[in-house]
């Protein structure tokens, strides 16, 4: 898993991106051939909306865990962007990870 930094990548995922969305986040897919099937890219954006450093920081832990133990399961060569929304830190971690799943499901099946 590589982090995305670049400037650009953003740009693109937001222009290009495939977007799907849940209650308290949005999960934008987008290609990327600069890895050649080595790694996928991967970020979180939180905003202060969602409370303190702390409770942001704990969101991007454990969305980057989920990625991080998951990381077979997640297509290859493909650039992952998570927008956080209010309220996610109320919903719970376990509950996230399912939701994140489920996404990653329906993209796998709509790409295979």
């Amino acid at each position: 898993m590589k982090s995305i930094k670049k400037i650009f990548h953003f740009n693109e995922l937001k222009k290009n991106g495939k977007r799907y969305r849940k209650r308290f986040f949005d999960l934008v897919v987008t290609k990327c051939e600069e890895y050649e099937n080595q790694d996928f890219g991967m970020t979180v954006i939180t905003s202060k909306k969602i409370g303190n450093a702390i409770k942001r920081n704990k969101i991007r832990r454990w969305i980057k865990e989920y990625f991080r133990k998951s990381e077979s399961s997640i297509l290859k060569n493909f650039n992952y962007l998570i927008i956080t929304k209010f309220g996610i830190i109320d919903y719970g971690r376990e509950k996230i990870w399912q939701d994140i799943k489920d996404v990653i499901e329906k993209f796998r099946e709509e790409n295979l």
